[in-house]
């Protein structure tokens, strides 16, 4: 009977004794005893869909079976077949188990480099036979791609060691029989057509493979990486990508720089490419690199972008000569001389998928006649209701042609977006020819276009993957570019296998392909492929940016070599006396606390393995000193009580950074207080005390020096060396800097060890305040260093952002106060500071993306306003906003603040008006408000009207008498010039709401409006009038969709021979346009928002 091939499922461990044995197969497959095991055809069935280069059948017999039993493993003689040399690895005693293990190990696999290419993939069995009757056998089947780094192959369970002695699941005999055992190998050389066939792609080299490289994908950035690919391989594009000028540009700020290195490096780089800094120059954020957006929205997006930017420059207009075709739609009257026609531009051609097989037979239904007969004929200009035919048809079709797919559709039905995944096919080659205007056939040339490019989508409307297919070059091989990895695959993979399935397919293949296929095809014409397609060399780029994207690869390269050898090297941070100057708080530094002044903390990487001799050296080069004979190293560590102090010296010059790390406290960092005076410790009683000075007429302190004195020594004793080194005269005191908090006065009469001082202890000294002298101070508190260092606690440094000019920095302002300050000493300070009255500030924190009051209150303080209630700190930064009013803060509470956005008779926005109103005000006296702050052009009503949005829906129009306290808070205020046409209705005439949506109405987006319909108008007019007062763009206007929306009810269809005046249209309900989001202001729902690119 013939075995279905059988996947090996079982993982094998690495063994003590030898290699270790990748895969093994299920439980050995039982067999009927007729069978023969010298029948390779029936012992191992064809696999489809690949060539064999070779068959062959080997036995080995083990001829004293109980002596094979005596060893862990045995071997067989070594055999030939495809070129290569072969053996039997048997456990006859099981491989940690309790059944025999037979693998088929290649010697010649072993023998070749760990990096190589080298592989033989083979189909093969392995049975177990009696030796007298080949009815008795026991067997199982495997695919192995045979490799230098799994040499060996086969079954850790091919059957139980008990059945090699007894007869047992049918079989009529044991399997070993006159103490002899024969193993048969049977072995099918399969040709490796792609180069990747059965590859597990570990170490897998896509560069080496292909010559290509793929790219990073961010999140659920492959739809991007698909649509990116094909654009880099449409060489004239990115030869005009390359050709515009971003000499002075940042890769980050612009999209042009970003796509050309992207694009250069996919030329030149040995491994994938990241395109953080393409999304960063969109201006996204990382949530939008985590959303799947549609293609064609995207390509749409990009490619506007792009030739804005061309504009200008040698790269203008060669989108429009790669992608633009064009294409008529047209009425023609079949009894009068009359047709209505208009030629359109298209960038990409959208091709119905459901109910064609193919994609000639979606060009036919594109192009397809209406005939406009009965009741439904046209209504021509001169001639009244007229028989006629209506249609599209090209009149030029691109050089490259984009076609989308529409796998994804509306079901009314469902109610719901569904994906189409019926078999579709699509051919190498197609004559667009018959689908051309007559008129213009002879003039435009050969139509005939080849398959270059199919990016495919694997899931359904909810997600999925999105990866390409693509030819490198002109009729060149087929690679599979997804994401990072690049893989040669052969035109059946391309195509075939993403047409999707068919309805009559087996439901195991429909479980396979049922939600991979193709949804955008990329097709060249032949005639024009030579000029596009042309190899780039290097010398085709320009020279400034072969420079800099090569001085970024070495950058590159360098960064990649030190995290190779980060492990030889470690940081060491380290302050200098210097550092400490410039330190005015608790202790010689401050590392970590944030809430307070970071200090300046030098680092510097060094090798592990350096000595502490080698390292003063490196420290006296990198600040230019004439020798390291006065640099001293001493720990700095982290005590108990959560201060920083220099512990102990380190003078052990021939260890090692590392073996002194070692012997040193573990802290997180390595860290050094280094002295470069050359201090030597005199005595071994000796401690070094660091020193600082209070000012109480300045109010500042400052570190002044250190010295070593005896542990024995009273400090009374010491104050002559201490005042010297202070420069102080008179009397003084000194206080111990013990911990934050913490600062004592020291008993000078007691030794430096009865105060229990030490190494790096701090010492706090000042003159001693006279009443006379308390009284000349501006704030007596300031009179001892023990207030200092109190307020110096409560110090916070805030800045101060204007609320509605957050983004220009010139404005920003910081400010150190106290977290004890009220909001008027708050005000008060900052109003000092931009010279302007405290009383018309108003402070404002953020909470997410909105900026909130604080409310203004005589006990609030700053460390209230700049907690997690009111402001979320960012990066450790304390940032208050702030807003310079016209009037004092106490009268605006009793006011209304109203944002109110203007939008022109296009529907363009323009600049929010913010208007101050009394809570009481009513619209009309908004609207009055309003007319001597707008700039409204000439030659309309001069008639406002004021409405409210919400959820980018009409939410209220106001009445003149409507108070301003009813605007909902989480709405938007419009305001808009009453049209004219508006004044003109009659009688039958309708005034409805119109709102904007991107496929379904769940995602809104644009500005609503009004429109009237006019009674009995037919809506090929109405379409008109509606498209003009909506200001969509002539070459979106064609793809545009209109539809009745009602709540809770499927969206209706409007065609054109509709009167809408004649249908029935509610209060909440609206007319929808569907059409690309292109403002970047859109409402989704389930996750997906518009895109937009902002560079």
């Amino acid at each position: 009977m013939d075995v279905d091939p059988v996947e090996p499922t079982e993982q094998v461990a690495p063994t003590a004794e030898g290699p270790v044995h990748a895969h093994a197969g299920p439980q050995a497959m039982e067999t009927e005893p007729q069978l023969r095991v010298s029948d390779i055809s029936a012992m191992l069935p064809v696999l489809p869909d690949v060539e064999s280069t070779g068959e062959y059948v080997h036995r080995w017999r083990v001829e004293d079976w109980a002596q094979a039993k005596t060893e862990k493993r045995k071997y067989s003689p070594d055999f030939e077949f495809g070129g290569s040399l072969w053996r039997i690895l048997l456990f006859p005693n099981g491989n940690n188990n309790d059944h025999l293990s037979v693998f088929l190990d290649c010697r010649d696999a072993g023998k070749q480099p760990k990096d190589s290419t080298w592989h033989i993939c083979l189909q093969f069995g392995i049975a177990a036979v009696n030796p007298v009757d080949e009815s008795i056998f026991k067997h199982n089947i495997a695919q192995h791609r045979y490799n230098p780094n799994e040499e060996d192959w086969g079954f850790n369970h091919l059957c139980k060691l008990n059945h090699l002695y007894t007869a047992c699941d049918g079989l009529a005999k044991p399997l070993v029989e006159n103490n002899q055992l024969d193993i048969i190998i049977y072995m099918r050389a399969i040709k490796d057509e792609s180069g990747i066939l059965w590859h597990n792609f570990t170490n897998y080299d896509s560069k080496k493979m292909t010559g290509c490289v793929g790219l990073k994908n961010q999140g659920a950035t492959c739809y991007m990486n698909s649509l990116l690919q094909s654009l880099y391989f449409v060489n004239y594009f990115r030869s005009a990508v390359f050709n515009i000028p971003t000499d002075t540009e940042e890769p980050t700020k612009s999209i042009p720089l970003a796509l050309q290195r992207i694009f250069y490096q996919l030329q030149f780089s040995e491994s994938s490419v990241g395109t953080t800094e393409l999304t960063k120059s969109f201006g996204w954020d990382t949530l939008d690199s985590f959303m799947q957006h549609d293609v064609q929205e995207f390509n749409r997006v990009l490619q506007d972008n792009l030739e804005t930017k061309m504009k200008g420059t040698k790269a203008e207009g060669a989108i429009s000569r790669l992608f633009v075709g064009k294409y008529k739609s047209y009425i023609k009257c079949l009894h009068v001389q009359y047709e209505s026609s208009r030629v359109e531009d298209f960038y990409d051609i959208q091709l119905n998928v459901k109910g064609f097989k193919n994609l000639r037979e979606s060009f036919v239904d594109y192009v397809a006649v209406e005939t406009l007969d009965g009741d439904n004929k046209y209504q021509a200009e001169g001639h009244g209701l007229q028989d006629a035919r209506k249609g599209v048809i090209f009149t030029e079709f691109p050089p490259v042609l984009h076609l989308q797919l529409k796998r994804f559709e509306y079901d009314m039905e469902r109610d719901a977006m569904v994906k189409i995944n019926d078999r579709y096919e699509f051919p190498n080659e197609i004559d667009l020819s018959e689908f051309l205007d007559e008129s213009v056939q002879t003039s435009k040339g050969p139509q005939k276009y080849i398959l270059h490019g199919v990016l495919v989508h694997a899931g359904d409307v909810g997600g999925g993957h999105y990866c390409a297919f693509l030819r490198a070059e002109k009729d060149g091989k087929w690679f599979k570019f997804d994401d990072d990895r690049v893989t040669p695959v052969t035109y059946k993979d391309a195509t075939e296998e993403n047409f999707g399935v068919d309805a009559d397919a087996s439901a195991k293949i429909r479980m396979v392909k049922r939600f991979t296929n193709a949804y955008m095809l990329v097709y060249v014409r032949e005639s024009s492929a030579d000029e596009i397609l042309k190899p780039i060399t290097s010398d085709d780029i320009p020279e400034h940016l072969r420079r800099r994207f090569d001085e970024e690869r070495l950058v590159s390269e360098q960064k990649r070599k030190d995290r190779e050898e980060q492990h030889l090297f470690f940081n060491i941070k380290y302050i200098l006396d210097q550092d400490i100057a410039e330190h005015t708080g608790f202790d010689l530094c401050n590392y970590e606390d944030k809430s307070l002044a970071i200090s300046n903390i030098r680092t510097i990487r060094v090798r592990k393995d350096l000595t502490l001799r080698a390292f003063k050296e490196m420290i006296a080069e990198s600040l230019a000193l004439p020798s390291a004979a006065n640099v001293t190293v001493w720990s700095l560590v982290s005590r108990q009580n959560k201060t920083i102090r220099a512990d102990a010296e380190i003078t052990a010059e021939d260890k090692t950074l590392e073996q002194i790390k070692d012997t040193m406290l573990k802290t997180a960092d390595f860290r050094f207080y280094i002295d470069l005076t050359g201090l030597k410790k005199p005595e071994e009683e000796s401690c070094l005390i660091f020193l600082k000075r209070y000012d109480p007429f300045t109010g500042q302190i400052k570190y002044v020096g250190k010295a070593f004195f005896n542990k024995m020594q009273r400090i009374v004793d010491a104050l002559p060396e201490i005042m010297a080194i202070s420069k102080l005269e008179g009397n003084i005191k000194v206080y111990e800097e013990v911990k934050p908090g913490m600062i004592d006065p020291t008993e000078i009469t007691k030794s430096f060890g009865a105060c229990e001082l030490g190494n790096g202890d701090i010492l706090c000294v000042q003159n001693e305040m006279t009443p006379a002298d308390i009284e000349t101070l501006e704030d007596k508190r300031t009179s001892n260093v023990v207030f200092y260092f109190e307020d110096y606690r409560n110090r916070l440094p805030v800045v101060f952002k204007h609320k509605n000019r957050e983004k220009e920095v010139a404005m920003d302002l910081e400010l150190v106060l106290s977290k004890k300050m009220t909001y008027d000493s708050v005000v008060a300070k900052l109003g000092s500071a931009i010279k302007w009255d405290a009383n018309k500030i108003q402070l404002f924190s953020q909470s997410g993306t909105t900026k909130q009051a604080i409310k203004r209150s005589p006990t609030i303080t700053l460390q209230e306003m700049t907690n997690p209630g009111y402001y979320v700190s960012n990066a450790g930064v304390t940032t208050l906003y702030f807003e310079l009013l016209d009037i004092d803060l106490s009268v605006l509470e009793t006011k209304r603040y109203l944002k109110v956005m203007y939008v022109d008779r296009m529907l363009h926005e323009h600049d929010p008006v913010d208007l101050l109103v009394a809570k009481t005000a009513k619209a009309s006296e908004i609207l009055d408000d309003l007319h001597g702050k707008l700039k409204i052009a000439p030659g309309g009503t001069g008639k406002l009207r004021l409405f409210e949005v919400y959820g980018f829906k009409i939410h209220r129009v106001f009445e003149a008498d409507d108070f301003a306290s009813i605007v909902g808070e989480f709405s938007t205020l419009y305001v808009e010039e009453i049209p004219a046409e508006e004044f003109g209705m009659v009688e039958g005439d309708k005034l409805v709401n119109v709102g904007h949506f991107n496929k379904e109405p769940s995602r809104p987006h644009g500005v609503p409006f009004k429109f009237v319909v006019i009674k009995g108008e037919l809506f090929s007019a109405t379409k008109a009038r509606l498209i003009t007062r909506a200001g969509i763009a002539e070459k979106d206007a064609a793809k545009a969709k209109f539809f009745i929306v009602s709540t809770f009810q499927k969206p209706k269809p409007i065609e054109d021979e509709d009167i809408l005046s004649d249908v029935e249209i509610g209060p909440s309900d609206f007319l929808g346009i569907d059409h690309v989001d292109k403002s970047g202001r859109s409402g989704r729902m389930g996750g997906e928002r518009a895109i937009k690119i902002f560079g």
